[in-house]
């Protein structure tokens, strides 16, 4: 047996994660196969059906490729259901899907999923329209037109070690009353049984077709279902869309018991219920985010980022579920490694918002695409697929900046479940991050609750890092409090950065990078705050313990 304390191996980097059951390195990007098929294990989505590692998965959303939004694609000023009336009404059924099948050929193609691999991403969620599965009068259309780039989508990102999340993100009938759920001002699935019937069809259809298929993680029921035309819903409403997510719930299930299904708090948590409420299982719970408001308002942003992060954790361990915020974009890069860093210490699953997006800003990862969109009125069959070749993605601008910062949290290591407390041999009492971690760590307490309770970060270079769970924050040793240990940084810097040094006797120093000071428990202070100041261990006042919280 293991003893609580962290012995000496936490002064090894690869020891400490394997002590904690997660590996140091993330796996690498090796073709998915059967041992990886992922679930739903608490807090936490695990490989080999929910018995083996931490996956937390991180990557992008493959936006405006099957379902087409003209702000990000060359759509014509349309959405996506008046596109295909538009080029059917031209050119007939058979030359439109010929049409539609040259623009998916193009805006992702098997070098996109490349760079989503080099960018250190296991996963994307893929954005699919109902009419790729059905024609209008409900009839379903051939595995050939269906599944033509689903399936090859599904086999080109396993080979790549990369996950898709199905997203059904255009209903029949359309689920909220915006662009991007294919019909806009339309939003008819909630009054209309026979859209609801056809909804419940295609997942039997998607479920049959990829029952016991590793490299799909989840399948996303309902994007950003809404049962208004854009104001908020009141509490039939909210009942009426998780009676209804349950029907897909129970749909789903009869065809394949095993994919994670995906249920969205949308708008808000208030709008979902936890999966009690009908006994669901194998469940993820889905958000979104952005601040439409002002987006370019820091402080705004900011604010709605940390209301965003408590409500998360809350909901996490309120309804023992794991997170995956499926969507977001922010224009401030700050802000961006902020909530990256924040949702890896929650072990979010995340996807932003989107891949690559014909304007500028942080909307993608490739911008800045200014070939004209085809006129869908006049321009002939080969005009619109010539134009619509122009949107490969060497066509548009690497949004390098954007690219750098994602990449050190695609690769962060998951968090470790076990937490642990720190004693002070000094005194023999438990540190805290006193009021959620708003004052500095003081060494007071006779007992561990969740101030007294720290996550255990091991950093690439061999430091450690320690994560409140009063607050979800990092511990800073903050030189402009003469060193004094606060948790209150969003993100691992120099300052967040400690030497674990063993001692003897179970006994550990902390050094901290900040300024390469030994931590203290100083017993001359009417209260015991830690802080880095001391330049050699001298004794009690700058060891503790660490173990396993009870």
């Amino acid at each position: 047996m293991l003893k609580k304390t962290l012995l000496g191996i936490l002064c090894l980097a690869i020891l400490i994660g394997t002590f904690m059951g997660v590996p140091l390195i993330p796996k690498a990007n090796a073709a998915i196969d059967s041992d990886d098929f992922l679930k739903a294990s608490g807090k936490v989505i695990r490989n080999h059906s929910g018995t083996g590692d931490i996956v937390n998965l991180r990557g992008t959303n493959l936006g405006g490729w099957l379902l087409r939004e003209d702000w990000m694609s060359p759509a014509g000023a349309v959405d996506e259901y008046t596109l295909r009336r538009k080029l059917i009404s031209r050119f007939g059924e058979a030359d439109t899907q010929e049409l539609l099948n040259a623009y998916h050929d193009t805006w992702i193609q098997a070098s996109d999923l490349d760079n989503i691999k080099n960018l250190g991403m296991n996963v994307v969620r893929v954005p699919m329209y109902w009419e790729d599965f059905m024609n209008t009068d409900g009839t379903m259309k051939p595995d050939s037109i269906t599944f033509r780039k689903l399936d090859w989508l599904v086999s080109e990102a396993g080979s790549r070690g990369i996950y898709v999340i199905l997203d059904l993100h255009g209903t029949p009938g359309a689920d909220c009353p915006w662009q991007s759920c294919g019909r806009e001002n339309y939003n008819q699935l909630w009054k209309n049984a026979t859209f609801q019937d056809w909804t419940v069809q295609i997942w039997q259809r998607l479920a049959a077709h990829y029952k016991g298929n590793p490299t799909v993680a989840a399948y996303d029921l309902l994007n950003e279902p809404l049962v208004t035309m854009g104001e908020g819903e009141n509490s039939s409403q909210i009942q009426q869309k998780m009676q209804f997510y349950n029907r897909l719930y129970q749909a789903v299930r009869a065809v394949d018991p095993d994919h994670i299904l995906i249920i969205a708090a949308f708008f808000d948590w208030y709008a979902a219920y936890p999966p009690s409420t009908y006994g669901w299982t194998n469940v993820v719970y889905e958000t979104h985010h952005y601040n439409f408001t002002n987006y370019d308002d820091w402080n705004l942003t900011n604010s709605e980022i940390e209301r965003w992060l408590t409500d998360l954790a809350n909901y996490q361990a309120k309804w023992n579920i794991p997170l995956y915020a499926g969507e977001f974009s922010f224009g401030q890069n700050d802000l961006y490694e902020k909530w990256l860093s924040r949702l890896n210490a929650l072990n979010a699953s995340w996807t932003n918002w989107s891949y690559k997006v014909k304007g500028g800003g942080n909307w993608g990862y490739y911008i800045n695409n200014n070939n004209p969109s085809p006129n869908l009125d006049t321009d002939s069959k080969s005009t619109i697929i010539e134009k619509w070749k122009k949107f490969s993605t060497d066509n548009f601008t690497p949004n390098t900046t954007l690219q750098n910062i994602v990449k050190k949290y695609t690769t962060a290591p998951p968090v470790p479940e076990t937490v642990y407390s720190i004693k002070a041999v000094a005194n023999g009492k438990y540190v805290s991050a006193d009021n959620y971690g708003n004052n500095p760590l003081i060494a007071n307490r006779d007992a561990v609750k969740e101030w007294e309770e720290f996550k255990i970060i091991n950093n690439p270079d061999g430091t450690v890092s320690l994560l409140s769970m009063a607050n979800h924050k990092y511990v800073k040793a903050d030189l402009n409090q003469q060193g004094k240990l606060i948790a209150s940084a969003d993100i691992v810097q120099q300052w967040e950065k400690f030497k674990l040094e063993p001692l003897g006797d179970n006994t550990y120093a902390l050094r901290a990078l900040a300024n390469n000071m030994y931590v203290c428990a100083d017993l001359n202070q009417s209260s015991p705050e830690l802080i880095a100041n001391r330049s050699s261990v001298g004794g009690a006042w700058e060891s503790f313990t660490i173990t396993v919280a009870p």
